[in-house]
């Protein structure tokens, strides 16, 4: 019997960011890694090369929203053009449409996953809250992944925040370090 890998998805949200995400992608690939990024989609308006960039190195881009609302303040209408016009976009630069959503937040109800699904995404959460935009430490960061990952675990941080960027490089060689591959929710 093959030895099977214990996997882990690494996930980003609220990006692209013109500086941070290019150095986490290298970080990426310096532990042969694949993370999905769940990008804003004025963000990724603002920064089409940099989601492409991330898309052709082989990472998920996920969507999370236009501008990053509370979801569970607005109505369907509102919901499903958050989505929408996010979907326009990343299917723009990339080429396809996106598979997976997070609500800002994690804020949620069955209203919003319907629509989602409606429109060909599939709602996903976070197993890891790394708790990466409130500390800003990364050895907190490091500290919250070492007690809570598990195999499958699905791992929140944001690739805005420059501390992040320290967090990642700590939380990948530990998990390389544990005998984690790191996989798009894709491959989970």
């Amino acid at each position: 019997m093959e030895n099977v890998k214990k996997r882990v998805a690494l996930t980003f949200d609220d990006g692209p960011h013109p500086e941070n995400t290019q150095k986490i992608l290298e970080l990426l690939d310096k532990y042969e890694a694949k993370a999905t990024f769940f990008q804003i989609g004025k963000m990724v308006d603002a920064n089409p090369g940099i989601t492409l960039e991330v898309f052709t190195k082989g990472h998920e881009i996920a969507s999370h929203t236009w501008n990053h609302p509370d979801l569970i303040t607005l109505n369907d209408n509102q919901v499903q053009e958050e989505i929408l016009t996010t979907q326009n976009v990343i299917k723009t630069v990339i080429g396809e449409l996106p598979t997976h959503f997070r609500p800002p937040y994690g804020n949620t109800n069955d209203s919003i996953r319907e629509i989602a699904r409606e429109h060909g995404e599939t709602e996903v959460l976070w197993t890891v809250d790394t708790h990466d935009w409130k500390s800003r430490d990364p050895q907190a960061i490091l500290k919250i992944v070492q007690e809570e990952v598990q195999d499958k675990a699905v791992i929140l941080m944001h690739d805005i925040h420059s501390t992040t960027v320290e967090a990642v490089e700590l939380v990948l060689k530990f998990l390389d370090d544990e005998g984690y591959e790191m996989v798009t929710l894709r491959n989970l």
